[in-house]
């Protein structure tokens, strides 16, 4: 036998004045009485202390012995070297993805699991230690191996679910490196075993799979993507897709939201594992938050009786957010001596501001695109400019002779300035030759290889674009190549973040530009999460000479709804959001794979007897051999 606090062991040495006070000779104090007569007849008749006044005496001597020495063995904790070798070393994995969410089980599939989790922590043995870990997105410890039963409880209590994923594989890899080399490992998964690969842990010895849920069915929002209309400049086209992951019929509605205003409801009618996908063409300046949501779900009864509400046992699912980015009003400043082609292609767009002058201006506003027409100065203006037909030499070319009828042979189909752009049958008389002062990037260009269109570098921030072709000219200004022309130009100026803003799935890590935050002397950010909850923000270190916004990066994003970057304490002002959503057909399908379902689980089983350290009983034959001796002493059996 060994012990765990073998100094308490000198506590035993109090067994000397207990012995002590018992072999003590009491003093009787002398009182005058008035005849001994009647003391030396009691006396003649029974002797001072007979066999059985001793017998009892020493009774009670021993069961204070005993007493003493059951309380410091417990003390001193003491073990079997049999118990150490057959301790244990569990991993308790939960598994709190979002499928954990569903309610099939009440309460829920994730309280279910805890309490088997509680249940295995009261089955644990004297030695045991077993340690908690979270499967959701990113496996994580919750609590490293303990044998202390309570905070076990506790941290099993405290787990909560997530949005995400899960993540069971890297979660056992991570159990086994905390068993390490013990002989006597286990690991118990606790799922409703739809993640991604649950089958293979089928093979895995030392995995026990306990799984927790039924086959019930689930519809939910799989897929929901907004983006700017590459046409319609106050276009944005909406990507949506809903699964029915049941075994029956279901119908109800998909309802759109931008900004809290309905702009869609749209009828469902998914048959058992259909997958629903539409493309919806809508028209916002403003941009917003736009919001899907299922409703008014049921399921068609037999014929001749009414249909009854679907039970969705799944609500994360069930709603979908997205990020429509507003459409920037551009102020454009157009230099021409007239041309009324080139005037209306600016006014027909609704995201230009427009102002026209036939004369160079002095002084170039600012935050303007400026657009010259023929008329062109030896120094560009420091803005973003596009230059058609130049009719003199510039800082950044030479003129030269004309290009009589050029025949456009190449075009750079990657950029963006090209989208939904060809010129191959366009004709462009009298188009100019231009010798750069710095090589362009060639957009459209002749069979000789002279530049039709092209962009020249700029000192950044300014961008420039030039097509040397006369407008008075040719059919360019009559074909549906020159507006896309005009407004990928304009986009291009504008920069390309406002066209798209993809909503991410949960668990994602997300970089975020912050538009209008100083890079130096701004106020506190602050990451505020759909429930309300708030962590600080660090920008991201910006390269020297960089002139993009600063940027932060958030995440890992573990719940559904909209996640905003604010600036300021108190009212912080947004300055970034981004959209999360489940995103994931296999966490909405709450119906686990039959052969993992029919899975042979190996419960851990604890003794019946005995689960307890030796103390716990030593303690308690104390308190047994207390209430013994107590109890004689009043019977007088002992003394």
């Amino acid at each position: 036998m060994s012990f765990g606090v073998p100094t308490a062991l000198w506590w035993s040495l109090l067994v000397i004045p207990v012995i002590a006070l018992y072999i003590l000779k009491v003093r009787l104090r002398r009182m005058p009485t008035s005849t001994t007569m009647f003391w030396n007849q009691i006396f003649d008749e029974k002797p001072p202390r007979s066999i059985w006044e001793t017998l009892k005496h020493l009774l009670s001597l021993l069961a204070q012995l005993a007493i003493l020495a059951f309380l410091v063995l417990s003390v001193a904790d003491p073990y079997l070297p049999g118990q150490l070798k057959a301790s244990r070393r569990i991993v308790v994995i939960v598994d709190n993805s979002a499928s954990m969410r569903a309610i099939d089980v009440e309460p829920s599939r994730l309280a279910a699991a805890k309490q088997k989790a509680v249940a295995l922590v009261d089955g644990l043995r004297f030695g045991d230690e077993m340690a908690v870990v979270l499967a959701g997105d990113h496996p994580t410890v919750a609590l490293g191996m303990s044998g202390h039963a309570p905070t076990l409880k506790r941290t099993i209590e405290a787990i909560v679910p997530t949005d995400c994923p899960s993540s069971i594989q890297p979660a056992i890899d991570l159990g086994r490196r905390l068993i390490g080399t013990h002989p006597h490992g286990q690991l118990v998964v606790l799922t409703d075993g739809c993640s991604p690969g649950s089958e293979a842990l089928l093979g895995q010895k030392d995995v026990s799979l306990d799984i927790i849920g039924t086959l019930a069915g689930n519809v939910g929002i799989t897929q929901f993507q907004v983006r700017r209309s590459l046409i319609d400049p106050l276009g944005y086209e909406v990507l949506t897709a809903v699964s029915n992951a049941s075994d029956g019929s279901v119908e109800g509605r998909l309802e759109l939201e931008l900004n809290d205003v309905t702009v869609d409801i749209l009828p469902l009618k998914l048959a058992p594992g259909e997958t629903w996908t539409r493309s919806l063409e809508k028209t916002s300046l403003e941009g917003g938050r736009l919001t899907a949501a299922l409703t008014k779900m049921t399921s068609p009864a037999a014929q001749g009786s009414e249909a009854t509400p679907f039970q969705d046992p799944l609500a994360s699912d069930d709603r979908a957010y997205a990020i429509l980015p507003p459409r920037k009003i551009q102020n454009v400043l157009l230099v021409t001596p007239g041309n009324l082609f080139l005037q209306k292609v600016f006014e027909a767009n609704r995201l230009v501001n427009l102002t026209v002058v036939k004369e160079l201006p002095t002084e170039w506003p600012p935050d303007t695109i400026i657009v010259l027409h023929r008329l062109v100065p030896q120094k560009l203006p420091p803005r973003d400019v596009l230059v058609i037909d130049p009719d003199g030499p510039s800082e950044a070319w030479q003129l030269g002779d004309l290009l009589e009828n050029p025949i456009i042979t190449q075009q750079d189909a990657a950029s963006p300035l090209m989208t939904h752009l060809k010129l191959d049958n366009v004709t462009m008389p009298k188009a100019r030759r231009l010798t750069f002062t710095d090589p362009p990037h060639i957009l459209a260009g002749a069979v000789s290889g002279e530049p039709v269109y092209a962009s020249f570098p700029r000192t950044s921030p300014f961008k420039g674009l030039v097509l040397p072709v006369s407008l008075d000219e040719g059919d360019l200004t009559f074909r549906t190549a020159f507006p896309i022309m005009v407004a990928n130009a304009l986009s291009w100026f504008g920069g390309s973040s406002g066209e798209l803003q993809p909503a991410v799935a949960t668990g994602a890590i997300v970089h975020l530009a912050l538009e209008g935050v100083k890079p130096d002397g701004h106020d506190p950010l602050k990451l505020l999460s759909p429930n309300g909850a708030t962590k600080p923000v660090i920008l991201a270190p910006a390269s020297e000479g960089d002139n993009k916004p600063p940027a932060a990066t958030i995440g890992p994003l573990e719940e559904i709804g909209i996640w905003e970057v604010g600036e300021g304490d108190t009212d912080p002002k947004v300055v970034a959001a981004t959209a999360v959503n489940l995103s994931n057909p296999l966490e909405s399908d709450l119906r686990a794979p039959d052969s993992v379902r029919e899975a042979v689980e190996r419960p851990l089983h604890a003794a019946a007897w005995f689960t307890r350290p030796l103390w716990y009983y030593l303690a308690i034959l104390v308190l047994s051999l207390a209430t013994v001796e107590w109890f004689l002493f009043q019977r007088r059996w002992i003394r």
